[in-house]
């Protein structure tokens, strides 16, 4: 079996497909490419048996058929360093045979039938969305997920297909994030995805050139496409909690402010929080805004930004972290920023925004 195809090529779907190979498994194959080349194409896949990515590999030559898994960081770093445009794979009993210009590797391989199957999602029905939209919504969301793998329905980021479009929800539990995009057709499902099903799908969307992908869904996988490029997902089997019920419905203060200030603010009020109860408290009044931070070993930290303001005066207490990731996902020059009381979640977004906000849980202090 032999290929012939251009480095630029090659490399940049080895790239998208690297993300789902699995990083500590006691199955050698998972931590390969598997390639499988027929009168249909040459396809490299890889999985960690909850994402799997397979990727059309566009070759200027191809004789013969076959399949053959090659180790997915040997092969990677070997096809980025190769001097030519020219690639030339050849295998032939369990050895790949890599040549660019002058250079040339002799690869061991494994076992092809050993690769786990994993099929995409089995329906005819789609929904197509800008790439660079997906790219944006995911984006502002996915740093709100929790980072705990043990945290089964919160650690991912939740798909709900509205009867207008779509809707991306993350949650810790100490903050939420939510974005919505209209569409004009919808699957009219929701279901959840990991965190690290998210990640290998962030990689794909940010690496290909495709204007557009489709989303598939079949009741227990996710798919993507971008092209000749497709992800499938397995969904989490865990209820996203009610998000709804922490949605503020009302408020009795609204401040606005400058991003930027507002960043370098936090930025100077987090040196003292992070040395005490790494916590910021916010006053807001018809005067502007004050942020305070304090420590018992080493001080205090003062800030005054000017603000638009209505409604009651306010002070309350957060994770300073939690208002600076919410801060900078915002894309407007100008942050709205809506109180209930002390003691109730914080609603932040962009100036004039309404298809994305950030919400923020006070902390208590002693």
């Amino acid at each position: 079996m032999r290929m012939v195809v251009n480095q630029g090529e090659l490399e940049d779907k080895i790239v998208m497909t690297s993300k789902a190979v699995a990083k500590k498994t006691a199955k050698p194959v998972l931590s390969g490419f598997l390639f499988e080349v027929s009168s249909e194409g040459v396809f490299v896949n890889a999985t960690d048996l909850e994402t799997g990515v397979r990727a059309t590999v566009q070759a200027d030559e191809v004789e013969g058929e076959g399949k053959f898994v090659v180790d997915a960081s040997t092969f990677l770093d070997i096809v980025k360093n190769l001097p030519n445009d020219v690639v030339v794979l050849e295998y032939d009993e369990d050895v790949l045979n890599i040549s660019s210009g002058r250079s040339s590797f002799s690869l061991s391989t494994m076992d092809a039938s050993e690769f786990p199957e994993f099929s995409f999602a089995e329906t005819d029905s789609f929904v197509e969305i800008d790439t660079s939209i997906l790219e944006d919504m995911i984006d502002k969301v996915i740093y709100a997920a929790a980072t705990d793998e043990f945290m089964k329905n919160l650690n991912g980021v939740y798909w709900e297909f509205t009867d207008t479009g779509l809707r991306l929800v993350a949650s810790d539990g100490f903050r939420l994030a939510l974005i919505e995009q209209n569409l004009e057709s919808t699957l009219g499902m929701s279901f959840l995805i990991s965190l690290k099903s998210m990640k290998e799908l962030q990689n794909v969307i940010s690496n290909t050139s495709e204007p557009a992908v489709r989303l598939r869904y079949d009741g227990k996988r996710f798919s993507v496409e971008a092209g000749d490029v497709q992800v499938t997902m397995r969904v989490v089997d865990a209820d996203f909690p009610d998000y709804r019920r922490v949605l503020p419905k009302e408020y009795n203060t609204k401040v606005v402010l400058s991003k930027t200030e507002a960043l370098d603010a936090l930025k100077r009020t987090m040196i003292i929080a992070k040395k005490g109860s790494d916590a910021v408290k916010l006053e807001a009044s018809e005067d502007g805004v004050i942020l305070t931070s304090r420590s018992p070993d080493y001080g205090e930290a003062r800030e005054e930004l000017e603000a638009d303001f209505e409604g009651e005066n306010i002070e309350a207490a957060f994770n300073p972290k939690f208002l600076q990731e919410a801060f900078r996902n915002v894309d407007t020059e100008e942050i709205e920023l809506y109180f209930v009381s002390s003691t109730a979640p914080l609603k932040i977004k962009g100036f004039e925004k309404e298809e994305y906000f950030y919400i923020v849980m006070p902390i208590r202090l002693a």
